[in-house]
C-alpha cells in the first residue's frame, strides 16, 4: 500500500512539472518569444575589426556561424559531466569546439538533450592560434 502512495506522488510531481513550458507561461506571446540561450556566453580577448570573429555573436547557431565565416581549420567534440546525471534532460550535454587558424576557438553547446541544435557559447580570440587543439 505504501509503494502505491509513492508512485502516485512521483506521477503527480511529473505531471505538474510538465504543466508549464520551460522558460515561460502557456499564455499569449509564447509562440513569438525568442529561443532561450542555454548559457551565458563568454568572450576571451577582443576580435580585430573586420576579422571573422568580429562577425559572430554569442547565441548564434552552428549553421549561422558556418554560413557567415566558413568552416574551421579543425574541430573537436566532447560530452560534458551533465551527460552522466540520472534523469537530466536539459541541454549542455555535448560541446563542439571549432578552431580557426589566426583567429582562435569557438565553442558550441547543444540546446536540449534530444536536439542536435547547438548555440555559440564561448569565443576565445587568439591571433597566434594554430587552428588545432592544443
Amino acid at each position: 500500500m505504501r509503494s502505491w502512495k509513492i508512485i502516485s506522488l512521483v506521477a503527480l510531481g511529473t505531471l505538474s512539472a510538465c504543466a508549464v513550458p520551460p522558460g515561460g507561461s502557456s499564455g499569449k506571446g509564447a509562440a513569438t518569444a525568442k529561443p532561450k540561450v542555454v548559457h551565458s556566453a563568454y568572450l576571451t580577448g577582443k576580435p580585430r575589426p573586420g576579422s571573422k570573429f568580429a562577425k559572430v555573436q554569442p547565441g548564434m547557431s552552428r549553421q549561422e556561424v558556418e554560413n557567415l565565416i566558413g568552416l574551421p581549420t579543425s574541430r573537436d567534440g566532447h560530452i560534458t559531466g551533465k551527460q552522466y546525471i540520472p534523469f537530466y534532460f536539459g541541454g549542455d550535454t555535448y560541446r563542439t569546439d571549432w578552431y580557426y587558424k589566426g583567429e582562435g576557438e569557438l565553442t558550441f553547446s547543444n540546446n536540449s538533450y534530444v536536439s542536435s541544435n547547438e548555440s555559440l557559447i564561448y569565443i576565445r580570440v587568439d591571433a597566434k592560434a594554430s587552428g588545432y587543439r592544443k
